[in-house]
């Protein structure tokens, strides 16, 4: 919302510089995004007249100028511009002038003649867009003026940040109010003089309100024989400060009165509606209107709809139609105001996709009993810029009045919850000054009234509020509690998922947050059958399924990163998933790990190599190890989303707790990854939970030594090597730890067989080992190997 200063000192008394202004609208609630101070740029910049006309002697393009500027000596001024003459009125920067760009003027000599400043244009004053030629002003601008005040331009407009809930304040009565109640001072409400003539609004204009639910009250009064013109200087400043362009005399005033009373209304051209009638209706399906953007647009949700017996004329408070707008040609005037529920204007607006000034602050709501004197305001400007006749009779169509009520307000509670005992008539005086009405019922005790502009205040709590800002929040004194307080235990998921982020960042992984929302492409990609949870109102087409899976997010990641250049990949996630329940959903907490790519060449690695299986499979190890899970088995995975014959799951006894491999080649077509290979680990903290050991055992270092042996064993082609290897760990406790450092299939050995060489480290925690120990453990080995899995030494 944009506030001019200069308008606002219209309405209340205003002694305090800008930044004193500033602080004070913030400490109340308004805050102040940014401040213009118009004609910054402008000093040293004044008005002035040819007096001497002549040609450069040096070029046939420049004249040289004598310029009364108000003072003792007339300047002597070189210009280019071909657009002047003796006598011209002009807007000069004088030596010491610094005009936008900071471009400054200075003594100069242009083709070996001196000029002691330079007229200007709307461009260099950096105030419009007409470069071509300098301002030449009317005959009575008075020389030596400043010219941003003769201009106008000597105005400061802050912008506020309204919140949605104070619609009143989207006006400048409202910022009087606030400010007047701040400094203890009154508003000054616009006059005006309402001359009006005596005859029927009903032998011109008829009004039929036919949705009652959706516009509670509506007002017209008929204007004749206005004179449509271009606005008074004064109305335009006005507009113009606003940000908006002025249109005509007509237009602005109802402009106007909007930034000033915060209430949007509509002027019709009277002598183009349909048997001088208003139809206040549901839009029917399909029914077309053509509003002032000049767009046309079809009606299809039945919106509330201004119309006269054949066609709508406008969106109901949101915009106007071109069938009815005002032209240099109207002399008959239809001047609305009206009540519009906000529910129903946000829908269309949103709906429709307007945005408007009208629709902003309808959808807002609005003081629905200040109406008949926002119509009167208007009518009253009307017939001073545009010289109409306002008939004496006033259309006033009162379908629901709001209902009134009064909320209590007990001062020990207040000052409880304020923490600082404040006077009663302190209280008080505060919220009189705000407007609110008060009764009296005893020392501790009253009764509050709030305005019809205050929908906002409906409880005690919201006058705490009222009153702890106008009384400062700086005169409140820090004071600690006294009570004890302490700090709750975490949730023990919450604490496990903290826990486990911290591992995988510790691993050398980056952790990514995503959108609970897929697209509903994602079901197809990731071959989803179960039944999904979908967005009623999604707000777009990427975010319409709540998400079964962190699968497909983590791969998005890697396809947008590849899409940028990056190739070092290593995510992970800690999140919810979500499943259909009969009540709500499910929530089940799940990590995903995905990598993909190969780490940045460097010096002391400047040959990286890909990330693989393996590279998957030693983070996902590292974090069970983390997580204190030690006794699970891999098995190869029937996951169709992961390659057949590159991934693995997690089991522990009959629980799968999770799946790690390679993406299987459909789903990175799918998702558009095409550079290099994909990795992901899927684990589920719901089933993994309860073989996590939060407890850390220590044990001594042992100081007896291991002893290594190396195998190479040769077995058929189709026999998991992980079982084996977990089967052999249980030949005895000696075997402390069991790694396959290489598999080879080639020449050397049959077609359908694999050579696949293992390291078995063995200890003994309280002795040395002794040589007979070793070779009955190794020959124990090599039986199970030979009578389980028919493997043999390799030769």
């Amino acid at each position: 919302m944009l506030i001019s200063l200069d308008w606002l000192k219209q309405y209340v008394d205003i002694k305090e510089d800008i930044p004193q202004l500033e602080n004070a609208l913030t400490m109340i609630g308004q805050e102040v995004e940014a401040i213009d101070i118009q004609g910054k740029h402008l000093d040293n910049v004044v008005i002035g007249q040819i007096t001497e006309y002549g040609k450069h002697p040096n070029s046939d393009k420049l004249t040289l100028l004598k310029v009364n500027v108000g003072a003792e000596e007339e300047l002597q001024i070189v210009c280019g511009a071909p657009n002047h003459k003796l006598g011209d009125k002009v807007v000069v920067a004088k030596i010491g002038a610094v005009l936008p760009g900071d471009f400054k003027i200075k003594k100069s000599k242009i083709r070996d003649v001196e000029s002691f400043g330079m007229l200007c244009s709307q461009v260099e004053l950096g105030i419009g867009e007409d470069g071509d030629g300098i301002i030449i002003l009317p005959e009575d601008a008075p020389i030596g003026e400043e010219y941003r005040k003769y201009a106008g331009l000597d105005d400061v407009i802050f912008e506020l940040e309204i919140t949605p809930n104070r619609p009143d304040c989207l006006s400048h009565i409202g910022i009087a109010r606030e400010v007047a109640a701040y400094y203890g001072r009154k508003v000054k409400y616009p006059s005006y003089t309402l001359s009006e003539v005596i005859d029927s609004v009903n032998n011109y204009a008829k009004v039929r309100v036919e949705d009652k639910e959706r516009c509670k009250r509506y007002m017209g009064r008929v204007i004749r024989n206005v004179t449509v013109a271009e606005s008074p200087e004064w109305l335009k400043k006005r507009i113009r400060a606003m940000g908006l362009k002025p249109i005509n005399n007509i237009v602005d005033i109802t402009n106007f009165v909007m930034f000033e009373y915060n209430q949007p209304m509509h002027a019709f051209d009277l002598d183009k509606l349909e048997n001088n009638t208003v139809v206040v209706r549901a839009a029917e399906n399909g029914e077309k209107i053509t509003t002032l953007d000049g767009v046309e647009r079809e009606l299809v949700n039945g919106e509330l709809v201004i119309a006269d017996e054949v066609k709508p004329i406008a969106i109901a408070g949101i915009i106007g139609g071109q069938a009815t707008q005002i032209e240099a040609e109207t002399k008959n005037v239809f001047l609305e105001v009206a009540y519009f529920t906000p529910d129903n204007i946000r829908k269309s607006a949103k709906k429709l996709g307007i945005v408007t000034d009208s629709g902003y602050r309808n959808e807002r709501g609005l003081d629905i009993e200040n109406l008949p004197e926002v119509i009167d305001r208007a009518a009253a400007l009307i017939a001073e810029v545009a010289s109409g006749e306002v008939l004496d009779e006033v259309i006033d169509k009162y379908i629901e009045k709001p209902q009134k009520f009064e909320i209590p307000l007990n001062l020990t509670k207040l000052n409880t919850f304020i923490g600082k005992k404040l006077e009663f008539d302190t209280v008080g005086k505060i919220l009189s000054n705000l407007g609110l009405g008060i009764k009296t019922l005893s020392q501790d005790m009253l009764l509050i009234t709030p305005p019809t502009y205050r929908t906002d205040l409906t409880r005690p709590e919201d006058l705490y509020e009222e009153v702890i800002r106008m009384y400062g929040f700086e005169n409140i004194e820090a004071v600690m509690p006294v009570e004890d307080i302490e700090s709750g235990l975490k949730d023990s998921k919450i604490s496990v998922a903290d826990n486990l982020k911290e591992i995988l960042k510790e691993i050398g992984l980056h952790e990514v947050i995503n959108y609970t929302f897929i697209p509903r492409e994602a079901l197809d990609i990731l071959k989803i059958k179960d039944k999904v949870i979908e967005i009623s109102n999604p707000l777009s087409e990427d975010m319409v399924i709540v998400r079964p899976t962190l699968m497909y997010s983590l791969l998005a990641n890697i396809r947008d990163n590849f899409n940028r250049n990056q190739f070092d990949l290593r995510f992970f996630e800690v999140s919810k998933i979500f499943t259909p329940a009969e009540e709500l959903a499910n929530e089940d907490l799940r990590i995903c790990v995905a990598i993909a790519g190969k780490p940045e060449r460097t010096l002391w690695n400047p040959k990286p190599k890909a990330y693989d299986f393996y590279t998957m499979k030693g983070y996902v190890e590292k974090l069970l190890e983390y997580m204190g899970i030690n006794r699970y088995k891999l098995e190869r995975s029937s996951n169709e989303n992961f390659h057949p014959g590159r991934s693995a799951d997690i089991k522990i006894g009959n629980d799968v707790i999770g799946t790690f491999g390679e993406v299987h080649p459909d789903v990175l077509e799918a998702m558009d990854i095409k550079r290099e290979r994909a990795y992901v680990a899927d684990i589920d903290l719901a089933k993994a939970e309860k073989y996590i050991k939060s407890a850390v055992k220590y044990e001594r270092i042992v100081k007896y030594p291991e002893v290594t042996r190396d195998l190479a064993i040769v077995m058929d082609k189709d026999i998991l090597v992980g079982n084996m290897v977990e089967d052999l760990k249980r030949v005895s406790p000696l075997i402390e730890k069991i790694e396959i450092f290489d598999v080879y299939e080639g020449e050397k050995i049959d077609a359908d067989k694999k050579s696949v060489a293992i390291s078995i480290v063995l200890r003994n925690k309280v002795k040395t080992l002794e040589e007979k120990e070793i070779n009955d453990v190794v020959t124990k080995v090599l039986e199970t190997i030979s009578k389980k899995y028919r493997g043999e030494i390799r030769q």
